[in-house]
């Protein structure tokens, strides 16, 4: 599993990975999943706090934003396919990537995204470890986005009928505070079960 924790989380204002929801921090809310689901080798991409049990992976290109951080971390991967979870949606559940991952399975192709309603999350996916290079070559060349990647390598959906709080990014401060004061079904529904 990687847990992209990077990037400069400026609209937010500070560090997303230390955000703190029902006690824990959101890096580490998505560590449990990563545990719940069984899963030992987990790689955290670019986390800068001090608060990580697991390892922690620096991008080798700095500032090329979450494909750098999925660069890295396939490289020093032990299996060859990782979940994929960005650190900013805490709420997806456990049985959500449950079934990413059956998804995956029937799908066996060389990446596997989620989608719900219309909107693909790429950084919520399974991506095979032997990519490291498709992607050191499209950073190379100066392009970062995962989408472009995506289009130009091909890739499988997993089509989620989840009720669509659980995708919310939390990426800036009216978010977080939406999440804490005002989560309605989210606050009630938080935990993966």
């Amino acid at each position: 599993m990687i847990v992209l924790a990077g990037g400069r989380s400026s609209r937010m204002g500070r560090d997303k990975s230390d955000l703190i929801y029902r006690d824990q921090t959101f890096l580490n809310i998505q560590l449990q999943k990563g545990r719940q689901l069984g899963i030992r080798d987990i790689l955290v991409s670019g986390y800068r706090g001090k608060r990580c049990e697991e390892r922690v992976v620096m991008d080798r290109l700095e500032g090329r934003g979450p494909l750098g951080g999925l660069e890295a971390c396939l490289r020093l991967a032990a299996h060859d396919r990782c979940l994929v979870l960005s650190v900013d949606t805490p709420l997806v559940s456990v049985p959500e990537l449950e079934n990413l991952i059956e998804a995956d399975e029937q799908n066996r192709g060389r990446i596997t995204v989620l989608q719900h309603g219309e909107k693909q999350e790429p950084l919520i996916g399974i991506y095979e470890t032997g990519l490291a290079d498709a992607m050191a070559e499209a950073l190379a060349r100066g392009n970062g986005s995962v989408f472009a990647f995506l289009r130009k390598t091909g890739y499988g959906l997993y089509v989620s009928q989840g009720e669509k709080y659980q995708f919310e990014n939390i990426n800036e401060q009216a978010d977080y505070q939406d999440l804490l004061f005002g989560a309605g079904q989210a606050g009630e529904s938080f935990g993966g079960t």
